[in-house]
């Protein structure tokens, strides 16, 4: 009988120590998410051109229910060579699958990418003249730290179609045409 008495002792202090670390975040209310995410493009170009961006994005949106939100984002992308700079905005539905401390998500995203008039230096240079349309897929996790606050991350794709981008050859113009870059992503980000 004791031993059966310490087992159930022993079960409710585990309970009582799991109810405790339980952390469910917020729902039902305004959500924000900021963070940094790297992408790369991994497709061949027709001028074999070669992306990589340093991304900065801010979403704030509204949580519709435990599950899912809809939202308004806008990312920096940054390339190191100043070709591909741009802005893109965009709407975002995201989807938690559980209600626990840590939790899968999805996200998925459409928008309109502005170029910021940035170019590639030297005699061939290259430079957006024309933004276009901006997709995205991303899976990752969150993990609650407090009802208000959590950090993620995530992997990804985000297709990139730019309406026009001219191309210099020894200063001259050589080519003026539309590009598709198609990447895969990865980054962190706070839930707040």
């Amino acid at each position: 009988m004791k031993k059966v008495i310490l087992l159930a002792v022993a079960v409710f202090a585990m309970m009582t120590a799991q109810a405790q670390r339980h952390v469910e975040f917020k729902w039902h209310r305004w959500y924000g998410v900021a963070g940094y995410d790297f992408s790369t493009n991994i497709n061949k170009t027709r001028f074999e051109d070669k992306a990589t961006f340093h991304g900065v994005y801010a979403i704030g949106g509204w949580q519709i229910r435990k599950e899912s939100g809809v939202g308004l984002g806008v990312e920096f992308l940054k390339d190191p060579t100043g070709a591909f700079n741009q802005l893109p905005v965009f709407i975002e539905l995201r989807s938690h699958y559980l209600r626990s401390q840590l939790t899968p998500y999805t996200s998925v995203s459409v928008g309109y990418s502005i170029p910021l008039g940035s170019s590639s230096g030297g005699e061939n240079a290259i430079k957006i003249k024309t933004g276009g349309a901006i997709w995205g897929v991303n899976v990752g996790a969150r993990y609650a730290i407090t009802r208000t606050f959590a950090v993620s991350a995530f992997v990804g794709y985000q297709g990139i179609f730019m309406g026009s981008v001219e191309r210099k050859f020894e200063g001259l113009l050589a080519n003026n045409g539309p590009l598709l870059l198609h990447n895969l992503k990865a980054g962190v980000g706070f839930n707040f």
